[in-house]
C-alpha cells in the first residue's frame, strides 16, 4: 500500500515540471508593443533590463531549441537581436555594426520564451530545470534553476497546469535578491497552445515598471532556421 500511495502521489498532475511545458509549441512569432513604462522604475531592476524597454514595438520569432530573433527600432535605427546556439548577436544594418557575445556560460543573458511566460520542450533541462514547491489556489509553484550550475540565479513561477502557462514569475539574482516580479495574463489559445497576451513587470519595491502587449501571434508556422542567421 505504501508503494502504491507513493506512486500515485508522484503522478498527481501539476507536481512535475512537465506541467509548465508546452509540448506542442515548436515555433512562434509575435509583436510586442510597449503599452506603458517608467524609466526610473525599470532602472531599479538593472540597466541591461531597462534597455530592453527602449523600443516601442518589436517583432519576435522563436524556434526550438533556443533560437530567437528580435527586430526593433531604437533611436530611429533598425536593430536586430539574434540568439542561436551559444552566441548572442546584435546587428544594426544601417551602421553595419555587428557584435557577438558568447552566452553558453551565462544563461541569464540569453532571452527565451520564459521572458514571455512560456516554457518549451527545447528549453526544459537543457536550459532550465524545475523543482515542485507547492500547490497554491489551483496553480503549481516551481523553483526554476539554470542548467548551468555556476549561475545560481533562479525564478519562482506559478503555473496554470491546465493551460501550461506561467501566470507569475519572481526573478532572483545570484545573491538571492528579488530583482523583479512578472505577471502574465489575457491568455488565449492558438491552435493547441495557450499564450499570454499581456505582461507586466514590477521592481523589487513593488513599483510597476512596464506593461507590454503581444499581438499577431502565430504558432507552429514552420519558421526556417535561416531566419536566425545574420
Amino acid at each position: 500500500m505504501t508503494l502504491l500511495f507513493a506512486t500515485a502521489f508522484a503522478l498527481v498532475p501539476g507536481q512535475t515540471f512537465a506541467a509548465a511545458v508546452q509540448p506542442k509549441l515548436h515555433d512562434i512569432s509575435f509583436t510586442v508593443k510597449l503599452e506603458w513604462s517608467s524609466r526610473a522604475e525599470l532602472s531599479k531592476i538593472n540597466r541591461d533590463f531597462a534597455m530592453g524597454y527602449e523600443a516601442d514595438t518589436a517583432e519576435v520569432q522563436y524556434k526550438d531549441p533556443l533560437m530567437l530573433r528580435g527586430t526593433a527600432k531604437i533611436n530611429g535605427q533598425k536593430a536586430i537581436y539574434v540568439i542561436k546556439g551559444d552566441t548572442k548577436t546584435w546587428y544594426v544594418p544601417r551602421l553595419g555594426a555587428k557584435v557577438n557575445q558568447k552566452v553558453g556560460n551565462a544563461p541569464g543573458k540569453r532571452q527565451t520564451l520564459l521572458d514571455f511566460g512560456l516554457v518549451t520542450t527545447g528549453m526544459k533541462d537543457r536550459f532550465i530545470m524545475g523543482k515542485f514547491v507547492r500547490k497554491e489556489n489551483g496553480e503549481s509553484v516551481f523553483d526554476l534553476h539554470y542548467a548551468y550550475e555556476k549561475d545560481t540565479s533562479r525564478h519562482r513561477v506559478w503555473v496554470d497546469p491546465a493551460k501550461r502557462v506561467i501566470t507569475k514569475r519572481m526573478w532572483y539574482s545570484q545573491k538571492g535578491e528579488l530583482m523583479a516580479t512578472f505577471n502574465y495574463s489575457l491568455h488565449a489559445k492558438f491552435g493547441s497552445v495557450w499564450v499570454p497576451q499581456k505582461m507586466s513587470v514590477r521592481n523589487a519595491e513593488g513599483k510597476l515598471a512596464g506593461v507590454s502587449l503581444l499581438s499577431d501571434i502565430k504558432v507552429n508556422q514552420g519558421i526556417e532556421d535561416s531566419v536566425f542567421n545574420i
